[in-house]
């Protein structure tokens, strides 16, 4: 074990590699602190995790927030502490502690989002000081001599989200830079999946995106089922590829179809899995990282060449013969090395699997832009940090089917932690017989994303059908301040009790609890209500004009409300403008 100190705070080192060389040195000084951890191990090892781990006063600090922290925010004991693991293809190294007025209290980064580390604090009982630790090398590390990282700790008093959004500004620095996105990457776009799942009919999605079209949908994703005749879920067909003929007669009339619409086509992989029931099982044997028999499938292991050009050949083949748009790349997050994983080193190109990730996102990105600049690709949480994001150009909130909470909670996430990175809603769905308000709360969830809708038009009513073209139609009209505009949250230990999104004159905002809504005074302000009641407060600093609509943009009344707090009586999921 080893001790630093720094500005009167002792950081211990634990671990069982032996060290050459140990520094932990502050390389910038200030309310931004960097430090640089630097390890020599004498020789090339695999390394064994090396803990680095401090103390701070806990003092105004409520909640722990980093990108996977979803529902519970909590601080917890340091026998069980909050943690964010992240590699690659997996979360994000960075994790903030703020106040109950959502201030910023320390906010702590790595230089490295490649390989393995986890970011941990907990409450420390016996003193009341919350205990950090930094853990490198948690899981199979790749070989090295040598490891530097640099350690960024935050303590400014500005809003934690503002400290967050500093980071990722941080590693653009550091070459970490966002992905182009095309112009039909940040439109909306229907998907298959909650509405087809592998039952894929080409007639029948056809008619859908003729419909989604009119509603101001302007992509399709074909989702899981193209490459298989077996509807019963699971990957166990995965990995041969093959267009299913009973399902998709002509591939290239569906999609010829599909741009004659006006839209764009955007289909599935899973890239990591070959099922056990595919032809090219056999093929891969030896070549795979972990089996998973819940799924009937395998994860390829990117460490060798073959695999990577066989992914990325097909991929790059099927788009040239079919002329798709773009894919969806899933599953990425699978690729974690376990016992079973090869020790075939000599017949491997790259040793580390972070490093063959790495390389199997590079080629296929390039391969797939070169055929096509504007190509689309897709990535979901928890692969949404600085890695993947040079690679892919939109991303997705993880899978939360019919849950408004967990859209929202996922999408605020990504929009305060991706810089300009485009964030899509996870694809919304519902029961017919749900009334109005549920569906409205589902759209005013993903406000601040592109949103992905996957509902079979013939199965809904025509309200919601509506309300459903009235929000994308308001969303396409403001799309500049909600997509591109200075996003501000409040309330993270609340889920979010609302949000904001402000650029060019325009304010877009959505109260998501009943809290008064500080009205902005050098722009329009659009706010919606979805409380779950009727009217909404808002503090305006002159008097001002205000416009109410209904759930569905239909205005109900207008009038002037004094400086000072006001009631407006907005319909729930409806919304006022302020003048």
């Amino acid at each position: 074990m080893s001790e630093f100190i720094h500005d009167g705070i002792v950081y211990e080192s634990v671990t069982k590699n032996e060290l050459k060389e140990e520094s932990f040195e502050k390389i910038k000084d200030g309310e931004i602190c960097e430090y640089r951890l630097h390890l020599d191990f004498g020789k090339a090892i695999y390394p064994e995790r090396y803990s680095l781990i401090w103390e701070e006063d806990q003092i105004d600090m409520i909640g722990f927030w980093s990108s996977k922290s979803h529902f519970d925010k909590n601080l917890t004991p340091d026998w069980n502490m909050r943690r964010e693991e992240s590699r690659t293809a997996s979360g994000m190294p960075v994790i903030s502690i703020y106040s109950k007025s959502n201030l910023n209290r320390i906010t702590i980064a790595l230089s490295d989002p490649a390989n393995s580390t986890v970011l941990s604090a907990g409450v420390v009982e016996e003193n009341g000081k919350l205990r950090f630790k930094i853990d490198l090398f948690p899981d199979m590390s790749p070989i090295m001599s040598e490891y530097t990282v640099a350690v960024r700790v935050d303590k400014r008093n500005i809003p934690f989200y503002d400290s967050v959004k500093s980071v990722r500004g941080w590693w653009t620095e550091l070459g970490y830079n966002i992905c182009y996105a095309p112009e039909s990457a940040k439109l909306p776009m229907y998907s298959a999946w909650y509405s087809y799942h592998q039952e894929i009919d080409v007639e029948a999605i056809i008619k859908e995106c003729e419909i989604a079209k009119k509603l101001g949908m302007d992509t399709v994703i074909v989702d899981d089922g193209w490459q298989t005749e077996d509807n019963s879920r699971g990957y166990a067909y995965c990995g041969d590829w093959k267009i299913s003929k009973k399902k998709i007669p002509d591939m290239k009339d569906f999609v010829d179809r599909i741009h004659a619409i006006g839209m764009k086509f955007v289909i599935w992989f899973s890239v990591p899995f070959v099922g056990f029931m595919s032809e090219n099982y056999e093929r891969f044997k030896g070549k795979y990282l972990r089996h998973r028999n819940h799924i009937n499938a395998s994860v390829l292991d990117p460490r060798y060449k073959e695999v990577r050009d066989f992914l990325v050949d097909v991929y790059c083949d099927y788009v040239k013969e079919y002329g798709w748009d773009g894919l969806k790349l899933d599953f990425i997050d699978s690729f974690i090395p376990e016992e079973c994983s090869s020790k075939d080193y000599e017949n491997m190109d790259c040793v580390s699997v972070e490093e063959g990730v790495n390389k199997l996102l590079s080629e296929a990105s390039s391969r797939l832009k070169a055929l096509n600049p504007d190509f689309m690709i897709e990535f979901r949480q928890s692969y949404v940090g600085p890695v993947v994001t040079k690679y892919g150009n939109f991303f997705r909130v993880t899978d939360c089917p019919n849950d408004a909470l967990a859209n929202r909670i996922g999408a605020l996430n990504l929009r305060i932690s991706m810089g300009n990175a485009v964030v899509h809603s996870d694809m919304l769905m519902w029961n017919k017989k749900d009334t109005l308000e549920s569906v409205g709360y589902q759209l005013l969830s993903i406000l601040f994303t592109v949103p992905q809708i996957s509902v079979r038009f013939d199965n809904i009513t025509e309200e919601q059908k509506k309300l459903l073209k009235h929000f994308l139609s308001f969303w396409r009209e403001h799309r500049n301040a909600i997509l591109d505009g200075e996003i501000k949250v409040y309330d993270a230990e609340a889920n979010y009790s609302m949000a904001k999104s402000k650029k060019d004159g325009e304010t877009v905002s959505v109260l998501y609890q009943s809290v008064v809504y500080n009205a902005d005074s050098d722009c329009a302000n659009y706010v919606f209500n979805s409380t779950g009641n009727n009217g909404i407060y808002v503090e305006t600093e002159k008097a001002s004009k205000y416009e109410l609509y209904d759930i569905c943009g239909e205005k109900q009344s207008e009038g002037e409300i004094p400086a000072g707090v006001s009631k407006l009586n907005v319909d729930n999921c409806g919304y006022a403008k302020i003048v």
